[in-house]
């Protein structure tokens, strides 16, 4: 049985993690829609290719560094979300959620993603 809830949690977590952006790129057609959203503090994009890009970039800056998952998958309403670390060196660097939801085709349609851990304070 696969950790992941769909397959293309395993494809979208195999394409951050490998260092071959061709096999990279392979995994990404077999995870996102055409029109994929990806929306975390830093980044803020449409579609596939500019995943793509993203991706690229990440292994430019970070070329040792893997994502690791951190929790199970909570979902509902084609909605998940679940935690992870970024780690170098043996290290978590970032530590993140993520809100994606999946398309009915099976494939993520959109990414929220969150870094660091939910605030304590409640306002007001």
């Amino acid at each position: 049985m696969s950790r992941y809830p769909i397959r293309a949690f395993e494809h979208y977590w195999t394409m951050w993690n490998t260092s071959d952006l061709v096999e990279a790129r392979r995994h990404l057609d077999m995870a996102v829609t055409e029109d994929f959203i990806f929306c975390d503090p830093i980044e803020f994009h449409v579609g596939r290719d500019a995943l793509e890009q993203n991706v690229r970039q990440f292994r430019s800056n970070f070329p040792d560094a893997r994502f690791e998952l951190r929790s199970g998958f909570d979902n509902h309403h084609n909605r998940y979300r679940y935690r992870w670390d970024m780690v170098d060196d043996d290290k978590v660097v970032v530590e993140g959620l993520d809100i994606t939801t999946v398309a009915d085709s099976g494939l993520i349609e959109r990414i929220d993603g969150f870094f660091g851990q939910v605030p304590a304070d409640i306002p007001g």
